[in-house]
């Protein structure tokens, strides 16, 4: 039993450090966007649109896994601001077609930077190899938890 204990003691501070740096990260994160006057989940918006140019507010919501009434209330925030601008094309004029503008790239390049910064200095000290098992290790939880989610909304519980 001692030895059960040891081994799930184990596993919980390994993910109670997986967690505690993903807070860390987003923190971190947050601290870029201090004085932009937007919040992280309008941040991953922009993101977004920088890799999915022109996208509609209903692919956006798709690309998020959110609804698009709660893109809807971003798009409002990031439109007033300066960051995007919200426009229809010839060919389709019953859908609104959203665009960064400059201010907007001007964010997303100045936090692609400070995120190549942050992912540099995150993994100072460590070798190539070490970086190479430590992706195949978080891949391999991330695998076996998709698993257990798939399981969960299929309505079976592996873990009893």
């Amino acid at each position: 039993m001692e030895d059960r204990e040891q081994q799930e003691l184990r596993a919980r501070d390994i993910t109670h450090r997986m967690i505690i740096t993903n807070q860390m990260h987003r923190r971190m994160m947050e601290c870029n966007l201090e004085g932009t006057g937007i919040h992280r989940a309008q941040h991953r918006l922009l993101m977004t649109l920088a890799k999915h140019s022109f996208a509609s507010q209903v692919e956006l919501a798709r690309f998020l896994e959110v609804s698009a009434a709660t893109i809807a209330v971003s798009l409002k925030a990031l439109k007033k601001a300066g960051y995007i601008v919200q426009k229809s094309r010839e060919e389709d004029s019953r859908r609104n077609f959203v665009e960064l503008t400059e201010k907007g790239r001007h964010l997303v390049e100045e936090s692609c930077e400070y995120f190549d910064t942050v992912d540099q200095q995150m993994y100072q000290g460590f070798t190539e190899d070490e970086k190479r098992n430590l992706c195949e290790y978080l891949d391999r939880i991330y695998s076996n938890m998709e698993r257990l989610k798939n399981a969960a909304m299929e309505g079976q519980n592996e873990t009893v």
